[in-house]
């Protein structure tokens, strides 16, 4: 079952505190509708990540039922979002890439489900690239760049379905 964002929720937020270890990450991007062309104002998106050891929580490896590394954010009138976070880790002891959770949703479009994953992450397999480059993939696969004060920025817009 995705999560919606409240009404209030903010279209910018902290995914990490300041002092959680791992490398910062800043991600942006703009929510459109199916046509990939006109913004949708306050779209619901909530995010999840693992955190730098790739746990979901301290407790819990593999459960991403309640996440630590979270947002339920509220696009703004201009569709755009963003979040500061870490780049999350691999699951402990496998060979799956690292990823953000996506799960987009607004009145009178078709949801998004996806990942983000790093184009410079070594686990990133052809397969995933190959599924990547399809329309409607679960996976993005997206460049880190250079942010402001040596962080990692990533864009990652959106488009939503059709209903």
């Amino acid at each position: 079952p995705s999560r919606v964002a409240p009404e209030s929720a903010p279209s910018s937020a902290a995914v990490a505190p300041s002092g959680e270890p791992g490398s910062r990450l800043e991600v942006r991007g703009v929510v459109y509708a199916a046509d990939g062309r006109t913004p949708v104002a306050r779209a619901s998106i909530y995010v999840y990540q693992t955190d730098a050891r790739g746990h979901y929580r301290p407790d819990d490896a593999m459960g991403n039922r309640d996440p630590r590394l979270m947002a339920l954010l509220r696009a703004d009138a201009a569709g755009r979002y963003s979040f500061a976070t870490i780049r999350p880790g691999s699951y402990p002891g496998t060979r799956v890439p690292q990823h953000i959770h996506y799960e987009v949703a607004a009145e009178g479009h078709g949801p998004r489900f996806f990942e983000i994953v790093f184009d410079d992450d070594p686990l990133v397999t052809d397969e995933v690239r190959r599924r990547a480059a399809q329309a409607g993939s679960i996976y993005s696969l997206r460049p880190v760049e250079k942010g402001p004060a040596g962080t990692g920025l990533v864009v990652q817009d959106i488009v939503l379905g059709a209903r």
